[in-house]
């Protein structure tokens, strides 16, 4: 994959921000190369529109919010919430057919989802779920972050368990480098999960931190992995306590393109145990900003390698990622034209 090679799906749900980035003021972004601008509405309604006034491609972004209306900082435009230019102060009237794109966006959840793709493919289709963030039961912490790698260089990394031993072995507990058990792969036409059964073994430090179980036990450990969509990735661990206690984290992470070589992040964690307790929150946030920014600079130097990113050679242990590309790679040649999937023009 070269580094300027736009290799993302247009007709799917992406992460546009999390909810508490936007509110009552411009926000710049930039979704699939796509400058918008996003804000919220006096009734907490989010609103994103192409970043680029219709008169002399200004960027909104840089303007002022009035009640709903994006006034243009260059030479005043305004526009309503859906994009219309409602007036302009150099004239009486608007020009025939000033207006700036609107985009639908959802907001479940805490996330802010755009679709920037064919709106005619949109009927029927909802961003992909993710109940840990919306059922009771569960703390929740999160985040936002950059990773100057495509998109799917992240997807890669978080389908791979092999590199942990490697790139996080103060992370990992026993059972990664002692007989790891094999990965199962589970496929549909759109996802692919893996998932393992480790044997019992003992816990890691920062485990034990933040179960509280005795460090001198050992507990059986299972964890599935699942590219739920080019925009979503969850990881889920269970430990197996005393009883059958079942000690649940899920580590959720929306990979948003902002461009063939940059990514943007927004993640969360959630966790069924400690509910209320901050030092394991802490903790918790920790592990996984800091496995994060371990992988950070090997995916971003992969990026910037002679020749972009490649996958030349597959090993077993890259089965999950293979499907995972080829489900893309199938997004992708739905999106092209009938001529050039070898239907003649009439």
């Amino acid at each position: 994959m070269s580094a300027i090679e736009q290799n993302y799906p247009f007709n799917c749900w992406y992460v546009a921000a999390a909810s508490e980035q936007i509110g009552r003021s411009l926000l710049a972004r930039r979704v699939l190369d796509r400058a918008i601008v996003l804000f919220r509405r006096v009734d907490g309604v989010a609103v994103a529109l192409d970043d680029r006034c219709a008169h002399r491609a200004a960027p909104l972004s840089r303007g002022t919010l009035s009640d709903d209306t994006v006034v243009c900082p260059y030479h005043g435009f305004c526009y309503d919430s859906s994009g219309a230019c409602v007036s302009v102060p150099s004239q009486a009237h608007v020009p025939y057919g000033a207006k700036v794109a609107s985009h639908p966006l959802l907001e479940v959840a805490g996330l802010v989802w755009v679709w920037l793709g064919d709106p005619s493919r949109r009927r029927g289709v909802e961003p992909p779920d993710a109940p840990a963030l919306r059922e009771p039961g569960w703390t929740v912490q999160g985040g936002v972050g950059e990773v100057a790698a495509n998109y799917l260089l992240l997807h890669d990394n978080a389908l791979d368990r092999t590199h942990f031993p490697f790139v996080h072995p103060h992370r990992i507990h026993r059972g990664y480098v002692e007989g790891p058990p094999p990965l199962k792969i589970e496929l549909t036409e759109t996802t692919v999960a893996y998932g393992r059964t480790f044997a019992p073994a003992p816990l890691t430090d920062w485990q034990v931190e933040a179960t509280g179980l005795p460090a001198d036990g050992k507990y059986v450990q299972r964890e599935r992995g699942t590219f739920v969509s080019p925009a979503l990735h969850i990881d889920e661990m269970d430990i197996i306590g005393p009883d059958g206690a079942l000690f649940r984290s899920q580590f959720i992470r929306a990979f948003t393109p902002i461009d063939p070589s940059h990514t943007a992040i927004v993640w969360r964690a959630a966790r069924n145990y400690a509910l209320d307790d901050d030092a394991v929150t802490a903790r918790l946030r920790e592990v996984h900003e800091g496995t994060m920014l371990e992988d950070q600079p090997l995916l971003e130097a992969i990026q910037a390698a002679p020749g972009g990113a490649g996958r030349d050679v597959n090993a077993a242990a890259d089965a999950a990622t293979v499907r995972a590309y080829q489900i893309v790679d199938a997004m992708l040649a739905d999106e092209r034209p009938r001529t050039s999937r070898g239907r003649r023009r009439r």
